[in-house]
């Protein structure tokens, strides 16, 4: 089940446009370990997909994607370098399907550069596209 999170997280961060092409600058694939990029390892990671636009159920839908931790967008709003997102999150996407278990959230996103991005005060980097690249895998049913 934690592969299949996993694999989720990381078919988003392949689904992102190009860094030079995303609608804000925030959205994209980080970590704080560049090792984290890839799938390889088993279990919580820091890779966080920060995407306006992800595909569900043919609806683009704002979300904020960590191991186990699926925030959806409720609303947002930008002060110069920071954004702060309020979103609902849910640990299981059974529960999302279900809209139940759900907590409230406020995100902090503050931009430090177009590879640096503080997440909640903690310092994420940017994946580069080459190593998000490697992991593409359609996630495994169970």
């Amino acid at each position: 089940m934690r592969r299949i999170k996993l694999s989720i997280a990381v078919l988003l961060a392949l689904a992102l446009p190009l860094p030079a092409h995303a609608a804000e600058p925030y959205e994209g694939a980080w970590v704080t370990s560049p090792k984290h990029c890839s799938d390889k390892e088993e279990g919580p990671n820091s890779l966080t997909v920060v995407d306006l636009k992800v595909n569900l159920n043919g609806k683009p839908t704002p979300m904020v994607e960590q191991y186990e931790h699926h925030c959806f967008i409720d609303s947002k709003s930008t002060a110069g370098s920071d954004t702060t997102v309020k979103a609902t999150c849910y640990e299981f996407w059974d529960d999302h399907k279900k809209k139940v278990n759900g907590t409230k959230e406020t995100i902090k996103l503050s931009l430090v550069s177009k590879d640096q991005l503080k997440i909640n005060g903690k310092q994420y980097r940017r994946c580069p596209e080459k190593a998000a690249s490697k992991t593409a895998k359609p996630p495994k049913k169970s």
